[in-house]
């Protein structure tokens, strides 16, 4: 493993991490998530692939930029070429969950010659609040947390920061943002913890930024592998989402994990990794593994498995 810190653009430290060899695939979290979000996929790749991840500018081992304004899609984007650079990639295959998504396509915008292909999981081409929890209550309301923030800062940061410590809420994000009956609970646990951990102006920044994105005009100009991954009960970004980026951009492709939610790479990651090893093999990106031909005919036999092994699965975690 090749740990390390780079220095981007502008300046800013970033953190990074590789780990194993071959084809490199670049892995990309969500907004104020970290790798545990892709954890299991990047223990199950680094057999075969070179995994390669980063925290993002003001995420927990990275600095944050001199000022909070340069905390954007577009920053990070051009974080994930001088990442490459820094690495001497010229081409890789990029994976990106929630936000992540809009980091991915915002690099491919950027560097189209660099991104051999790219995995879509439970993202948006658009800003996320409008749709949030299927209301747009959260679009509504962000202008005045916003503000909030800026008048009391050390106040809301306190609050924020207090979630660590609640018992609550890790049970309430299990229920928003993942399958509880599929989902370790130390995963979400440290999940709300890492989160708590970071000063909230990392979020309201980012997300202010993020609300603006629209990719849409520009999906219909992607000619590379893209796997779009969408679960069906996801109340983050909703699958509508991942449908319209399927019907622009040309030749996708498009799993629905039934009963699946916002992090599925979480819930079910055996499920996901045998997906997106499919997709890589399809796409002549190395073979399969040996032993990984028998669990990839028994999961995706007659083109439907994501669902019907999700749905097994699903009623094998409310039995117990």
């Amino acid at each position: 493993m090749q740990n390390g810190f780079y220095k981007t653009f502008d300046g800013t430290r970033l953190f990074y991490s590789v780990e194993g060899s071959g084809p490199p695939l670049v892995f990309c979290y969500g907004l104020v998530c970290s790798k545990l979000h892709w954890s299991y996929q990047m223990d199950y790749f680094k057999k075969n692939y070179t995994v390669i991840w980063f925290d993002y500018r003001g995420h927990h081992r990275s600095d944050a930029p001199a000022k909070p304004e340069a905390l954007t899609i577009d920053n990070i984007a051009h974080d994930i070429e001088c990442l490459m650079n820094e690495l001497h990639l010229p081409k890789a295959t990029l994976l990106g969950h929630s936000m992540g998504v809009n980091l991915v396509l915002e690099f491919y915008k950027r560097c189209p010659n660099r991104v051999e292909a790219m995995v879509l999981a439970n993202g948006n081409a658009r800003g996320p609040l409008e749709t949030l929890l299927r209301t747009n209550f959260m679009h509504m309301a962000f202008p005045y947390i916003y503000q909030a923030y800026k008048r009391h800062p050390r106040l809301v940061n306190l609050m924020w920061k207090a979630q660590g410590r609640s018992k609550i809420v890790p049970w309430v994000v299990g229920q928003l943002g993942f399958n509880p009956n599929l989902a370790k609970s130390e995963d979400i646990e440290t999940y709300v913890r890492m989160l708590s951990q970071m000063d909230m102006i990392i979020t309201l920044q980012l997300l202010k930024d993020y609300e603006t994105y629209d990719a849409t005009p520009w999906l219909h100009r992607i000619d590379i592998p893209t796997l779009i991954i969408s679960g069906e009960n996801d109340l983050i970004i909703p699958r509508e989402a991942q449908e319209i980026m399927h019907q622009l951009i040309p030749g996708s492709k498009y799993e629905l994990i039934r009963n699946g939610s916002h992090c599925p790479q979480m819930d079910i990651p055996e499920l996901i990794n045998i997906m997106i090893e499919r997709f890589l093999a399809e796409n002549s990106l190395p073979k399969l593994r040996p032993q990984s031909s028998e669990s990839l005919s028994l999961a995706l036999s007659a083109g439907s498995a994501s669902a019907t092994s999700l749905a097994q699965m699903s009623r094998q975690g409310d039995a117990s």
